[in-house]
């Protein structure tokens, strides 16, 4: 007689990142005594994100960011080898093990994509190994050249062609099934332009890069604009575009704000946005795609022979465990690794009683 245990297995359950261009363009002092990075530090603190893109980090105080995952962000890695103008970087902070870091468009030729010049800082990626996933996570970011007259616009417009031509290229043909998300600065706001500055984000957003255009709020008021809180928070300049794998598991977002906090909780300070940066951060929450309860499809005797067949996830690898009392399990297959959405695993059958389990490995 045949009884069957379906499997477990233990998963993180969500990871929440932040997109954040901290001002640090001119800044002299860049240690964690500036009021400008305690504020940043503050916010960082108090909203626990696991991983962080940063934009503008100034090029001579690189050094000084190996400071900050001792004081705001315990446990972090950090990835800083991005490309840069001469003047800032990217910066990528996590929790989860960064395996490698690369800089895709440092200074590369935008003539193919309708601009007779180089791109002006950089596509920054970091592959993360986050606890329980089947797929490294990729996150990007990106600071696309600011300001509004044609000849800028135009230059923006050709770097976000050549982040689309690098996902089409170059990521996706070796890493479609994976995770990932861009995230940065793009200087410009899908919402608000005149209609012929769209063109970068429409670059960017497609069917063909595979990825999606979210529009987090500010939770108090409703107000997507992240430009510039110093000043008139006019625009929004600062996106998390992820890939279809990620968008499907969005759990929250929101545009962070101090200012419109009515009680500010410890270690906040109300004016912390205003000092830190004249951007405002952008946080989101993806839940494990990963970790969704699997289920058996069928099970089948026939001739002595057992087969047993359950849902899968590419790339993940699955234990088999049999028992006669629920108490003792002896595995009987390891590692076998899943290729599409299911799997069929062919046994001999036993004449007396046997339960089994399959084991999601993380």
């Amino acid at each position: 007689m045949l009884f069957f245990c379906f499997g477990r297995s233990v998963t993180v359950s969500a990871f929440s990142l932040l997109t954040y261009n901290v001002s640090g363009n001119g800044t002299t002092d860049w240690s964690t005594n500036s009021p400008q990075v305690q504020a940043i530090g503050r916010q960082l603190l108090y909203l626990q994100p696991d991983i962080v893109t940063f934009q503008e980090i100034p090029l001579t105080n690189t050094y000084q960011m190996t400071n900050w995952p001792k004081a705001y962000l315990p446990g972090h890695f950090l990835a800083t080898n991005s490309g840069t103008d001469g003047f800032l970087r990217s910066v990528i902070a996590s929790r989860f093990p960064i395996v490698r870091s690369q800089k895709w468009l440092d200074g590369t030729s935008l003539t193919n994509f309708g601009y007779d010049g180089n791109f002006t800082r950089d596509l920054f990626e970091a592959e993360i190994s986050v606890p329980d996933y089947a797929e490294h996570l990729h996150v990007f970011t990106t600071h696309l050249k600011a300001q509004s007259d044609s000849a800028r616009a135009a230059r923006r417009a050709a770097e976000a062609g050549a982040i689309s031509n690098f996902f089409v290229a170059v990521f996706l043909p070796a890493n479609g099934q994976r995770p990932y998300v861009l995230t940065g600065d793009l200087n410009e706001d899908i919402n608000r332009p005149p209609i012929t500055t769209r063109e970068p984000i429409e670059r960017l957003v497609n069917t063909n890069t595979g990825l999606y255009l979210t529009t987090p709020v500010n939770p108090f008021n409703g107000d997507d604009r992240t430009i510039s809180i110093r000043a008139t928070l006019d625009a929004r300049f600062d996106y998390i575009l992820p890939g279809g794998l990620l968008f499907s598991n969005i759990a929250t977002s929101q545009v962070f704000r101090t200012d419109l906090l009515n009680r500010v909780p410890p270690p906040l300070l109300q004016s912390d946005g205003r000092t830190a940066s004249d951007h405002l951060p952008v946080l989101m929450v993806f839940t494990n795609p990963y970790g969704a309860p699997f289920r058996l499809q069928s099970i089948r005797v026939s001739d002595g022979s057992l087969s047993l067949s359950w849902e899968t996830t590419p790339g993940r690898r699955y234990d088999v465990e049999t028992s006669t009392d629920f108490k003792s399990w002896t595995r009987v297959a390891t590692n076998l690794t899943a290729s599409g959405t299911n799997f069929t695993w062919p046994t001999n059958a036993a004449e007396s009683m046997e339960f089994f389990r399959i084991y999601r490995l993380p």
